[in-house]
């Protein structure tokens, strides 16, 4: 997300993440993927959602 001009916010614990683009001030929300490291459909497609909110891709 760094790559695409987003900043991760701070947390108030758990595995909630939850990432700013300080040019178009899209949010996006996702939680962090345990146990392991393989993020779940929906997450992706909320990324992917985010990315093309603040004009980062098409």
């Amino acid at each position: 997300m760094s790559l695409f001009g987003f900043k991760l916010l701070k947390s108030k614990g758990g595995s909630s993440r939850k990432f700013w683009h300080e040019k178009s001030g899209v949010k996006v929300f996702i939680h962090e993927p345990h146990p392991g490291n393989i993020i779940k459909g929906y997450a992706q497609e909320n990324l992917i959602e985010g990315l093309r909110n603040a004009g980062e891709i098409n």
